[in-house]
């Protein structure tokens, strides 16, 4: 079927020709270019200050606002969007990333775009050949495609390193491809735990060595169940309740016992009541209470569980003061 654009002052329309029927419409600035991708499958809609990528019936992909005036642009093999303004080499990706390729001293009118070759027409009119970089946008576009062999390829192998792709990586969703250009370590730890890489986050943990990591490194171990990197955590920041608490819902009643006695060498009262409490054991806790003067609670605690021999002996102790218990 035959199908023509047309364009008024504030939108464009695909028009169909043989049933004079409105097939697309699309709301725009005024459009002075109009520039079709290779398979026709996409278009691009150009007016003074804005880039409207739509497609072939006019569904609406994105819009780019340049302050600068936008002046050609041309389609790629891979479905980018060549452009140029005033002073700038530009592309625009079909999600919308977009950024800047090169600078330009006097501008230029695109004619195609072949691999990383631009030709082009300047102010002259005279045919001119540029060579670009396309190693940023083709990473990108590999990444948005999700051709992970590929993006892998260009790590090893060019020099795409900086903060910026390392901020569009963790902001895109990929802090796992992120951690194989970083190397400062409390950066990588940050995108070991986003991307659930534990291994990783604890090598960077242990480089660093500071509390607040192996804290996060701790939590991020919990959320995976890995009771082990849990453990180690703690340990590094000698963390006695949470280890506790870990042993207990572990089941680990050995371990228990061993933060119990290192409660009693700290002199830690309440780590000594909580571990006695964890374990079950009813004689420790009635020794703690009493050794810490709270004879009535002792007393309640040993007559409650039926430690009578204990009981007897703080109610002798404690005389007048015994503390009736209700009956049953």
């Amino acid at each position: 079927a035959a199908h023509l654009l047309c364009r008024s002052e504030d939108r464009v329309v695909v028009f169909e020709l043989q049933q004079r029927v409105v097939e697309g419409d699309l709301q725009t600035p005024f459009i002075k270019y109009v520039v079709w991708s290779n398979d026709m499958a996409h278009v691009a809609l150009l007016s003074k200050h804005a880039i409207i990528i739509a497609s072939k019936t006019l569904v609406h992909q994105c819009t780019l606002h340049e302050t600068i005036r936008v002046k050609s642009g041309a389609w790629d093999d891979n479905g980018v969007f060549i452009y140029t303004t005033l002073n700038h080499i530009k592309y625009c990706l079909p999600n919308g990333d977009n950024g800047i390729i090169k600078t330009l001293d006097v501008p230029i009118y695109i004619t195609k775009v072949s691999g990383n070759i631009i030709f082009c027409l300047d102010r002259d009119g005279k045919s001119r050949v540029i060579t670009i970089d396309a190693t940023e946008y083709i990473f990108k576009l590999s990444l948005f495609k999700k051709k992970y062999d590929h993006v892998m390829n260009m790590i090893r192998n060019s020099q795409l390193c900086g903060q910026a792709m390392i901020a569009y990586l963790q902001q895109k969703g990929f802090p796992e491809v992120a951690l194989h250009f970083v190397k400062d370590e409390k950066i990588r730890f940050n995108l070991a735990l986003e991307s659930g890489n534990i291994q990783i986050a604890v090598a960077s943990a242990t480089a660093i060595d500071e509390k607040d990591y192996w804290y996060r490194l701790g939590v991020e171990a919990l959320r995976q169940g890995n009771a082990g990197i849990v453990e180690y955590a703690y340990q590094r920041t000698k963390n006695f309740e949470r280890l506790s608490f870990l042993y207990l819902v572990t089941g680990n009643l050995e371990k228990l016992s061993k933060m119990l006695k290192i409660a009693e060498v700290k002199n830690d009262v309440m780590g000594q009541f909580h571990n006695a409490l964890y374990m079950g054991d009813v004689r420790e806790r009635v020794k703690v209470l009493e050794n810490v003067g709270h004879l009535p609670l002792a007393y309640v605690a040993a007559s409650v569980h039926g430690l009578h021999d204990v009981a007897e002996r703080l109610a002798a102790e404690l005389g007048d003061n015994v503390p009736s218990l209700p009956e049953g």
